[in-house]
């Protein structure tokens, strides 16, 4: 019989972020590192999130946290933390953030530099400082997952912090933090849960439940992530939304695939994880085509598409609804060497979980296919 692992505890809802500092004291926290960026702080809902918490809470604000989570971030975090006597994390905000939490919780309490733990992450025990995420985007899954990227710095890409020692102790999800999202992230975010629903149900592991979530997600994003992007007020589909991010993070427990490993290999800071994912899928979900044709049905059937299924199209012609480019080139992605990217995609860890994975000479026709014309 597999072994299902755990999820976190979650509270759920329109409003429960007004609970946080109950759940901060139940984990022994009174004086937490509120992690987050300069966007939450400007856009005002950091300040949501602190005046949500009770007198004896005293939080130590951190807006450092780059867009991409970097080392540098994590050790200024980390010495913010130390520096004001913190005794947990509080990450509010999306991947980024919540990554970077994990890390942080890491580097406070292990001794060295966190690289080293980002380099074997086995070395990590769990003597972590508690944490409580808060997600503010509907799409990383982050607030639940035992794993983490984390970029050496700006130009590198991320090493994986993976650890069931990492997994959050709490994670808040209230829709209302999403309501002022724009509608390219509320996009981009979207269809990210969606790629984490679509590889984790096409992944090999035996966990019906997990499999069960994942087609559960995939029908809430295709049914609501249009409604959210039209009006972000709309708060059913905000609810949505943040369920299907929810259940994507859940969903990731079952594991990944190619188009992780081509979002990993063709990564660039200036384009948004979500949107690369979710540009790999349609030329991944090809390649499968004949060779997993009965889970590309149950895809099919969880989008809603009727008569013979199109998973790739119907990616394809959501992406276009929502704004998303049809390809890397058309979003202004410049790399072109598809030896170096093929065999990076094919080396990469993404494919351990998947059932069937192409070979470098597939994943460079992939690649072209990602890329596009240009």
């Amino acid at each position: 019989m597999p072994e299902l692992l755990a999820y976190p505890r979650v509270l759920f809802d329109f409003g429960v972020v007004g609970s946080i500092g109950g759940e901060l004291a139940a984990l022994g926290v009174r004086r937490p590192l509120l992690l987050t960026d300069r966007g939450l702080v400007e856009h005002g809902v950091a300040k949501r999130v602190l005046d949500a918490l009770p007198a004896d809470i005293e939080a130590t604000l951190f807006d450092g946290i780059p867009a991409n989570p970097t080392v540098a971030g994590v050790e200024a975090a980390a010495e913010s933390y130390c520096e004001h006597g913190c005794d947990g994390v509080l990450a509010v905000g999306g991947g980024s953030v919540m990554d970077s939490g994990k890390a942080v919780r890491v580097a406070v309490t292990h001794d060295g530099p966190i690289l080293d733990y980002l380099n074997d992450p086995a070395r990590v025990t769990a003597a972590v400082a508690p944490l409580v995420t808060v997600p503010t985007t509907a799409g990383t899954g982050a607030e639940l997952t035992m794993g983490g990227g984390i970029h050496p710095d700006a130009t590198t890409r991320a090493l994986g912090l993976r650890s069931v020692h990492i997994k959050p102790d709490l994670a808040v999800c209230d829709p209302e933090l999403t309501l002022t999202l724009p509608p390219t992230l509320t996009a981009a975010t979207g269809m990210d849960a969606f790629g984490h629903c679509l590889e984790a149900y096409l992944a090999k592991k035996d966990d019906p439940p997990g499999a069960a979530i994942a087609l559960d997600g995939i029908s809430r994003v295709v049914r609501y992530v249009e409604r959210a992007c039209v009006d972000g007020s709309d708060r059913e589909a905000r609810w949505h939304m943040q369920m299907a991010a929810l259940q994507g993070g859940m969903a990731i427990y079952r594991g990944l695939g190619p188009v992780h490993a081509l979002a990993n290999t063709l990564g660039d800071a200036d384009l948004h994880h979500g949107m690369l994912v979710t540009v790999s899928a349609p030329a991944v979900v090809r390649f499968y085509e004949g060779r997993l044709d009965a889970e590309l049905a149950d895809v099919a059937a969880a989008m809603g598409q009727g008569g013979g299924p199109d998973v790739a199209g119907g990616i394809e012609e959501l992406n276009a609804r929502l704004g998303l480019p049809a390809s890397l080139r058309e979003a202004g992605y410049d790399k072109s060497d598809l030896d170096d990217m093929s065999a990076d995609a094919a080396a990469s860890h993404f494919n351990l979980a998947a059932r069937v994975v192409p070979t470098r000479e597939e994943y460079r026709q992939i690649v072209v296919d990602v890329l596009g014309p240009g």
